[in-house]
């Protein structure tokens, strides 16, 4: 039996989900699976993942996918739970928005987006656009997490026609070269452009000076996947410059080394 590549898109009917689903479609994925997830938010905050049930249904006006996107299965679910939890499960892909109404935001914990991005439950895209991507950065600082979010960039099926920018900084406390030369090293199979480029200082900041110079239309990090009080923190390398770009962002961790007590 064929296994397909499943990607989701987190739908609350806004106008961040309408450009993450352009974005979606501006991007070829032949032998994946689409699911468009809505989930209508609960005053039930019980985190009991067994509640989370999807179902299928059949929206007013669904989620088509273009022609060009070579998407050919879809299929739409939905669910009475905080969309948090709702998105909270493995997939090869998570699709959100960065703002949209729904409970987080009530809260003034600012979005949905905001929520997972501490901890993503997969390799998350936070769409900033609706345009391809044929420019990435991919940050490398020698860990695990950015080793996660490179595999997930170098297992996109359009990944061939991405010019690809490694940067790593140097703070004292990471290898740059070997950083650097881990990372691109998941692309080698990849066929496509990569070149590298270093900075000396504080992480977050010499990363914000070169996105401005670069302008990708993705930036690629790794996250250290916080979780319980510690996912409400504010200041994070990621979290700073997922809040500061306009680029989209695609995210990681690699569960085998989540630190709920780091902030990076």
């Amino acid at each position: 039996m064929t296994t397909h590549q499943t990607l989701v898109l987190g739908d609350d009917g806004s106008i961040s989900a309408d450009l993450a689903w352009l974005w979606i479609n501006c991007h070829e994925w032949p032998g994946w699976r689409l699911e468009v997830v809505t989930a209508e938010a609960t005053t039930d905050f019980r985190l009991d993942s067994d509640r989370i049930q999807l179902h299928p249904w059949q929206p007013t006006n669904p989620r088509r996918p273009f022609t060009e996107s070579r998407i050919k299965e879809v299929e739409s679910l939905t669910c009475e739970m905080d969309p948090r939890l709702a998105l909270s499960r493995a997939t090869d892909l998570l699709v959100v928005g960065r703002r949209g109404p729904g409970l987080a935001k009530a809260m003034h914990l600012g979005s949905t987006a905001e929520w997972l991005m501490a901890h993503p439950p997969a390799p998350m895209l936070i769409a900033r656009h609706g345009r391809r991507t044929f420019t990435a950065v991919v940050c490398a600082d020698g860990s695990a997490h950015a080793a996660a979010a490179a595999r997930s960039l170098a297992a996109m099926p359009w990944i061939s026609s991405v010019a690809i920018t490694v940067v790593a900084i140097d703070d004292g406390t990471v290898d740059v070269e070997q950083a650097i030369t881990d990372v691109t090293g998941l692309f080698a199979a990849a066929d496509t452009q990569v070149r590298r480029r270093t900075a000396q200082g504080e992480p977050t900041h010499e990363l914000l000076v070169i996105l401005e110079d670069e302008h990708p239309d993705l930036v690629v990090l790794g996250t250290r996947g916080l979780t319980g009080i510690h996912r409400m923190r504010v200041g994070s390398t990621a979290g700073v410059i997922t809040h500061a770009v306009e680029s989209s962002v695609l995210l990681a961790c690699d569960e085998t080394v989540a630190d709920p007590g780091s902030v990076g």
